[in-house]
């Protein structure tokens, strides 16, 4: 078994002698391309008949690997050179280290992280305004920097109509008035919904219906919506012609 190193600069490999690399420290000259490189850093056994003496190395002068016959050439990589001292340091055994890599890495990472919470937000930001009221303020900002919105949610299941009535206005012939109030029940504000008004016979068959939008029926905007426990009171007036209703059906719903 012979001792065989390679060098790194042309990578061609040669046997050599324990005796020559303890007299030097390992400090051998390439006989192909004289290179002086430290043999030990490569060093590697190779099985081949037992090698031929090498005459002894004045003190004071490097191993030339030409003195010692050569074994066959190994096959070598093409390497890019940038990674050339990310690879000498793996051979060292210190790892590679890329501090300015590294800190471009974390802050990129930090920034997906930062625009993938928006992107969760800005998709959530109705849910996340209705469960934590709290929010809202925070949320309606980012909108006013986006050009978005958060509206108030749509909850049919707390609103009621606590009366209504339709009357005909004695003082303009054709002409009837809806009166209602519109009640929220539950604990945060919603959007005021849409009033539907079906105008029935003496059979109570529907001879008229008309729907009525917030923007309708409402002096302020309706995108303040209704507050929570809050009250609405509804005047509408609607001219009916030669229509002769008998009855009346109201309900509230969102398009």
């Amino acid at each position: 078994m012979s001792m065989v190193t390679s060098c790194p600069a042309c990578a061609t490999t040669f046997r050599v002698q324990q005796e020559q690399l303890t007299a030097r420290q390992g400090k051998v000259r390439c006989g192909k391309c004289d290179e002086v490189f430290d043999a030990y850093k490569t060093l590697a056994s190779y099985p081949d008949e037992p090698l031929p003496e090498s005459p002894a190395t004045p003190a004071g002068e490097t191993i030339d690997a030409r003195s010692t016959e050569p074994a066959p050439v190994q096959a070598t990589l093409d390497i890019d050179p940038a990674l050339a001292p990310a690879l000498a340091a793996v051979a060292g055994g210190a790892a590679p280290r890329y501090p300015r890599a590294e800190r471009r890495l974390r802050v990129a990472i930090i920034l997906l992280s930062i625009g993938l919470l928006l992107q969760i937000i800005y998709v959530l930001r109705v849910p996340l305004a209705t469960g934590m009221p709290s929010l809202r303020p925070a949320l309606e900002q980012m909108c006013a920097l986006l050009d978005c919105s958060v509206p108030l949610p749509k909850r049919t299941d707390v609103l009621a109509i606590e009366s209504s009535d339709l009357q005909a206005d004695p003082k303009r012939p054709g002409v009837i008035v809806l009166t209602a109030a519109l009640r929220n029940r539950g604990s945060i504000p919603v959007q005021m919904p849409a009033l539907e008004l079906t105008l029935t016979n003496a059979q109570d068959q529907p001879i008229a219906r008309r729907i009525f939008l917030p923007k309708d029926y409402l002096e302020r905007a309706p995108e303040a919506g209704m507050r929570a426990a809050g009250e609405v009171n509804v005047r509408i007036e609607l001219a009916t012609g030669e229509l002769k209703a008998a009855g009346y059906r109201l309900f509230l719903f969102y398009l």
